[in-house]
């Protein structure tokens, strides 16, 4: 009986994607053959139950903490999906209608950041979580249609690995010139009258667009108290990484619109993922440098000083773009000029920092607790950069692994150092299970 009630369960699941699917296709093609059609009556569509569902699988596949009110979505499953669901979408009904859905504000936690200081996330509340989600099945097929290829950032079909193979085909072709930009705390300086007008060029439905208002405006909750947001998108909602793109896709259209990107001697070329972008070329870049500013400053946001500087990869050797490195070097026996991409230095130092927490002696945890824990972030770490020249970089992350478990084991049995002649790597690599997939994947 369980396995039927799962089995039907895989099926329901099933249908309502492929429905979704074909909903959003059709979206996606009306917007993509009038670019300049306005859509309207979208908020009804929020709320089908079919959408919903979709919503609250991903919400709940991406995990996360509670928002303000503390509600998990373990309480909801014992509680009930179906019947939270139902007395969900009875609710967007009448609020949507009504404009009369407040979302509540934002819980604000703080991640560490690789230059040592905070990040700021807002995590809203899983009834907010699940909403935002609906209203992005609904409208991300729309502004997709928009955007343009330079764009790689949370969008489907694009990735950070694919912005990385697009800069390391530039800089093969010999565009060295580079612009390596940084906007100044972008999340906290967005400007909500601007990013709304953007999104009405393209939804004309007012219900959507008071409730993107209320997200917006809703303000988040620190120690204890409530503060307003009258600029800014928080960090870790459902639908900022769509309302990025939304807010910066004017930039993408006018490197666009200007032709500098088109494959001819002398072209420009920019690649962006969300708030990160690089502009690379073989001659002068001032004419997509001028283009960048304008557009900076048309959208009320401006460029760090510090970090926003001109290269030239045959002077500075590297630049540094997600994490990865680029740096030029040549074959000793034929002289070519060839451009290698590797982890970074700081993602490398990074990365030993995570394992030595993970794998300590003064940690309370068992040893394959440990390694568990240690296999899991390798794991997303490697496969994130495995990519193009790695390999080297990759075996000093499994030699310095294999040393940390070397060193606990040693110190746990009360004696020093890594026991190389007592410790053989099956122990480590068989009984143990220490990860040791480092094989790397081309550009």
């Amino acid at each position: 009986m369980l396995l039927k009630k799962r089995r039907n369960n895989v099926l329901r699941e099933l249908t309502n994607i492929g429905k979704i699917q074909e909903f959003q296709r059709k979206l996606y093609e009306k917007a993509k053959a009038n670019p300049k059609y306005r859509f309207y009556s979208l908020y009804d569509k929020t709320y089908r139950m079919d959408i919903l569902e979709e919503a609250y699988r991903r919400a709940k596949a991406n995990g996360g903490t509670s928002g303000v009110d503390g509600e998990t979505f373990q309480e909801i499953e014992e509680k009930g999906v179906t019947e939270y669901l139902t007395v969900l979408q009875e609710e967007l009904k009448k609020e949507l209608k009504k404009e009369q859905y407040k979302p509540k504000p934002v819980k604000r936690v703080y991640i560490p950041k690789a230059n040592g200081k905070q990040r700021p996330l807002g995590i809203p509340t899983v009834r907010d979580r699940i909403v935002q989600t609906a209203f992005l099945i609904v409208l991300e097929p729309i502004f997709e249609s928009d955007f343009m290829e330079s764009s790689y950032g949370f969008r489907a079909k694009k990735s950070a690995h694919g912005a990385i193979r697009e800069i390391a085909k530039y800089l093969n072709w010999g565009c060295e010139e580079i612009y390596d930009v940084d906007v100044e705390k972008y999340f906290d300086t967005v400007e909500h009258y601007k990013l709304l007008k953007l999104i009405a060029q393209r939804v004309s439905d007012g219900k959507i667009l008071h409730v993107i208002k209320q997200w917006l405006r809703s303000g988040y909750v620190e120690d204890g108290q409530h503060k307003q947001s009258k600029r800014g998108t928080p960090q870790g909602g459902v639908i900022s990484p769509l309302l990025a793109n939304i807010y910066l896709n004017p930039i993408d259209k006018a490197f666009e619109r200007s032709g500098i990107g088109k494959l001819r001697e002398g072209s420009i070329h920019m690649i962006r993922y969300a708030d990160d972008m690089i502009i690379l070329g073989k001659k002068k870049l001032e004419k997509g440098i001028r283009i960048l500013k304008h557009y900076i400053k048309r959208l009320g946001l401006s460029l760090n000083k510090e970090k926003t500087r001109r290269l030239n990869l045959s002077e500075d050797k590297k630049v540094e773009f997600l994490g990865f490195q680029f740096f030029k070097t040549e074959n000793r026996t034929t002289k070519k000029r060839l451009i290698l991409v590797s982890p970074s230095p700081n993602s490398l130092k990074q990365c030993r920092e995570r394992i030595k927490k993970l794998i300590n002696h003064k940690i309370p945890l068992k040893v394959q607790d440990q390694i568990g824990n240690a296999n899991k972030f390798l794991t997303g770490w490697t496969g994130y950069y495995r990519l193009g020249n790695s390999s080297k970089a990759l075996n000093k992350i499994r030699d310095y692994t294999n040393k940390r478990l070397r060193r606990l084991l040693q110190r746990n049995k009360g004696k020093s150092g890594y026991g190389w002649n007592k410790i053989d790597s099956d122990k480590i690599y068989g009984k143990l299970g220490l990860f040791c997939n480092y094989r790397v994947q081309w550009l």
